[in-house]
């Protein structure tokens, strides 16, 4: 049906190719597709992400973008394939880095590349790319392991949670910053008063104990070396 995208697993955009075998030569490529739906997504969020709107972008109507992306799901699978492409996996040796320190290298970069493109995060939970890029990354990860005691299924759960615990504290420090300074005030006066009341006791113990730091860079190195070392990454 017209102007209706197709429904189909969003992977069988890596099984076809992007160059049609016969007939007119294609306008646009797939790259540059995804680069306007990048620029739509950082600036307005994926809400904004449509093929009609990526299409006009390019100066190119949107039934023409179905030769090339069957599905909003396929334009989705490019796009967090595209992103990481951003990784810069030579940046650490793996024969010259213990497994622990590639993967925090992986997070840091993760949570930059994350930031960047904020819509990002809670789709690298939901819907993992399989594309070249990401797999790309994935060998890396996993090759960084090779030398671990770690089985295939635990390897593949490490990266997996590095993933994940990457996304949870993205999302959660991009809502903080969302936030106006009078609602964090607020925020602040209603645990206050509900701290009061004794009914806490744990919570308010911890929120009475001095904070070491509240900068997120630390607090996110910290965070992944716990998850690290209970993956049993723990540096000699």
């Amino acid at each position: 049906m017209p102007g209706v995208m197709e429904t189909s697993d969003p992977i069988n955009i890596w099984l076809r190719s992007e160059r049609p075998r016969a007939g007119r030569q294609p306008e646009h490529t797939r790259a540059s597709i995804v680069r306007a739906a990048l620029e739509i997504a950082d600036e307005d969020g994926m809400e904004a992400v449509s093929i009609r709107r990526v299409a006009s972008s390019i100066g190119s109507g949107a039934a023409s973008l179905y030769r090339y992306v069957k599905s909003h799901d396929e334009l989705v699978e490019l796009m967090l394939d595209a992103i990481s492409g951003e990784y810069e996996l030579s940046t650490t040796k793996l024969g010259n880095a213990s497994p622990r320190r590639v993967l925090l290298d992986l997070a840091q970069q993760g949570r930059r590349i994350m930031k960047k493109h904020p819509w990002s995060a809670p789709l690298l939970l939901s819907q993992p790319s399989l594309g070249p890029q990401s797999l790309a990354y994935l060998d890396h990860a996993l090759a960084a392991l090779r030398q671990t005691s770690l089985n295939a299924a635990a390897k593949l759960r490490t990266v997996a949670m590095l993933t994940a615990v990457t996304s949870a504290f993205v999302q959660n420090e991009l809502s903080t910053v969302s936030r106006t300074t009078s609602d964090a005030a607020g925020r602040a006066v209603y645990v206050s008063k509900v701290l009061a009341t004794g009914n806490y006791p744990a919570l308010a113990a911890v929120m009475s104990e001095e904070q070491l730091s509240d900068n997120p860079d630390d607090v996110f190195h910290q965070i992944i070396g716990t998850y690290l070392d209970g993956a049993g990454l723990v540096d000699s």
